[in-house]
């Protein structure tokens, strides 16, 4: 995670701790929040004296998020893991945002979705919209090419896919005769910024393919 200079009242009003109140909050030691943090795994500042203090409520938030993903995941893998034992068509909604210091975005769109459509089997993921190769996204192009989707309700066109929305959507109702509902149409601030993300992600591979030819 990026290092940033605060001074101590910042650091206090943002809720940072330092690595010995963070190591006794978190029951890890001090050299594994140090390695935590040179992957990035924990969200780190610098004060002004160059000491490392860390975003220890946010971690929590995100791991508990990470672990409602997982249980959710879990409970959609059990109904849905024999396709072909599926009886009729499926009602889903599918809540993605591209990081895990998006968890409360992620939390809006599920809370959202299950108001308004209670019965749907909601799936959720967390990775780039350029990105196909996730759980939410593959299980609904093979429930599409089965014929099993009724339909699919997502916050916006990019919460499904940055780039191949129109391929999904042409899975599901060319083969489950199903449709697409998106709730709102008007795209969010946070779809905004991530599409920029999502685009310097691009010039990054791009960049090194280039790189590696040279």
């Amino acid at each position: 995670m990026k290092n940033i200079i605060i001074n101590k009242k910042d650091a206090v009003n943002k809720k940072y701790v330092g690595g010995k109140e963070a190591s006794k909050i978190l029951g890890v030691h001090q050299r594994t929040l140090y390695l935590w943090d040179k992957k990035g795994l924990i969200e780190t500042i610098r004060t002004d004296g160059n000491k490392r203090l860390y975003n220890v409520e946010k971690y929590i938030q995100n791991k508990k998020c990470n672990e409602n993903i997982e249980n959710n995941n879990k409970i959609c893998e059990k109904i849905l893991e024999d396709i072909n034992k599926i009886e009729g068509k499926l009602k889903l909604t599918y809540a993605r945002v591209s990081s895990h210091g998006q968890a409360n975005d992620l939390e809006r769109q599920k809370e959202i979705l299950k108001k308004q459509y209670p019965e749907h089997i909601m799936i959720t993921d967390i990775g780039s919209g350029i990105n196909f190769n996730k759980y939410g996204i593959r299980k609904i192009i093979k429930l599409a090419i089965a014929g099993k989707i009724e339909e699919l309700v997502i916050m916006h066109k990019d919460r499904l896919i940055r780039f191949g929305y129109e391929l999904i959507e042409d899975l599901i109702k060319e083969y489950s005769g199903g449709k697409i509902i998106i709730v709102e149409k008007k795209e969010d601030k946070t779809a905004e910024e991530e599409m920029a993300i999502d685009v310097l992600q691009i010039m990054n591979v791009f960049t090194a393919k280039m790189n590696g030819k040279k």
